[in-house]
């Protein structure tokens, strides 16, 4: 029952957001809410971007009457294109007097003397789905599939390192399928950027909250620690220090919010920071699980999935991302952590890294 009740949580949670009935009951193992017509739109949209939602219907209710079943068959399936039909009974309420079996036949044969079609077992041109439980029927023709993965929260909190290009957004769907709630937090160099970045990421939460139902984004200043990196350090390694300062701050944001792992957009080989080498070297610099769930994608995979989700036309829209400034010209691909750690040893971050914890500010994105 735990993601049950965390799946009627996250319904209620984005119904109660849009103005809509929040009254979700379950019978034999389904959910129902009663709608009217004028808000079967929102509330599709609103089942089809929950995950843990496998599939859902819209169905008409009709009395346990073997009359009425027959009259609401006919007019569902007269509805539908093409000549072949079969009907799929599940009889959940065993008081009702006729079986699964009986109820097929029945209304199949009414059916097929009301509209001429035929019956095809397999393969049918429709459905019509009869649903026998507590003191009514529900019928439908229709099974709209939708996220699946797991509810929002069933698997605990993670922290996203939100970026503002195609990646993180289209991590954090990933994660979210799989029940993480997604924390943003975003690293900035503002004002040596301009506040695009800040603005992009916002506006990308805002479109992930369809699926998500977060508009919160977390920002950090990065600036001090990014100067220090580069007045102290190997210029080719400023990168891998940069996002090992990254994981420190993000760990320490998760010991006040109660995250449990870090989220982020990597891809394995994609860029250079993201060799197996400097993935090592960065990982080590938390104790936390890194959820990396696009390791194994194509560029052009992550692209079609974030059109899908539509993070896609914000993602691309120009702005100066944190790392891009004080860039090395040849960054290294294939460093030691060994190496890393020794010349990390030798930089005055921890306090920086402090501060900047510290300094992290919680920002709405509806506003």
């Amino acid at each position: 029952m735990y993601f049950e009740t965390k799946l009627v949580d996250a319904l209620k949670a984005k119904a109660g957001a849009a103005g809509l009935s929040k009254n979700i009951r379950r019978l034999y193992g389904r959910y129902y809410v009663e709608i009217v017509p004028k808000d079967i739109e929102k509330w599709t949209q609103i089942v089809s971007t929950t995950f843990g939602v496998s599939y859902f219907s819209i169905a008409k209710p009709c009395p346990q009457d073997m009359d009425a079943l027959k009259a609401q068959a006919i007019a569902l399936v007269q509805k539908e294109e093409g000549s072949t039909f079969c009907i799929a009974t599940k009889r959940s309420d065993k008081e009702f007097p006729h079986t699964s079996t009986e109820i097929n036949a029945a209304v199949g044969q009414a059916v097929i003397e009301a509209l001429g079609k035929k019956v095809q077992l397999k393969n049918p041109d429709t459905t019509c789905y009869i649903e026998v439980v507590d003191t009514k029927a529900f019928l439908y023709t229709k099974k709209i599939s939708g996220p699946g993965g797991l509810p929002i929260g069933g698997s605990g909190k993670a922290i996203v390192l939100a970026s503002g290009g195609i990646d993180s957004p289209v991590a954090a769907w990933y994660a979210a399928k799989r029940g993480l709630r997604p924390l943003f937090l975003h690293f900035h160099s503002y004002p040596y950027t301009t506040d695009a970045s800040i603005e992009k990421v916002k506006q990308l939460v805002h479109d992930l909250a369809v699926y998500t139902n977060e508009h919160t984004v977390y920002l950090c200043p990065f600036v001090p620690i990014q100067k220090h990196i580069m007045m102290h350090a190997p210029e080719a390694y400023r990168i891998i220090l940069y996002r090992r300062a990254m994981f420190r701050i993000a760990e320490k944001f998760s010991w006040k919010k109660g995250a449990k792992a870090l989220v982020t957009g990597e891809s394995l080989g994609q860029v250079a920071s993201q060799t197996i080498d400097n993935m090592r070297s960065i990982g080590a610099a938390t104790s936390l699980p890194i959820i990396r769930p696009l390791v194994g994608f194509d560029k052009k995979e992550i692209i079609a999935k974030a059109k899908d989700i539509g993070t896609f036309e914000t993602s691309i829209l120009p702005h100066d991302d944190c790392c891009t400034i004080f860039m090395p010209k040849k960054p290294e691909t294939h460093s030691s952590l060994d190496v890393v750690e020794a010349m990390e040893a030798q930089l005055a971050l921890d306090d920086l890294i402090l501060e900047a914890t510290r300094a992290i500010t919680k920002h709405s994105t509806t506003s």
